[in-house]
């Protein structure tokens, strides 16, 4: 009976094992989650300059396509004079 209970005592020392090595698991991504957090909010942010920067530019490319149309009139107007 005693060598069946050595021959299975490391039983509680291998679970003891697996439920470590779980817990370490789990709070492993748990970290890595919140880091995904950190960088996802630092992504927002900076896609929200751009974008505010984008803006700015396509306000800038607008003007000058419509400035140029008016001088393209000008000069057709001026031709036909």
């Amino acid at each position: 009976m005693k060598q069946a209970i050595r021959k299975f005592a490391v039983v509680p020392s291998f679970r003891k094992t697996v439920v470590v090595f779980g817990a370490a698991g789990a709070a492993l991504a748990s970290q890595v989650s919140s880091a995904a957090d950190d960088v996802a909010s630092a992504a927002t942010a900076a896609i929200s300059a751009a974008q505010s920067s984008g803006l700015s530019v396509g306000g800038a490319v607008v003007a000058t396509v419509a400035a140029l149309v008016v001088v393209s009139i000008v000069l057709a107007m001026i031709k036909k004079v």
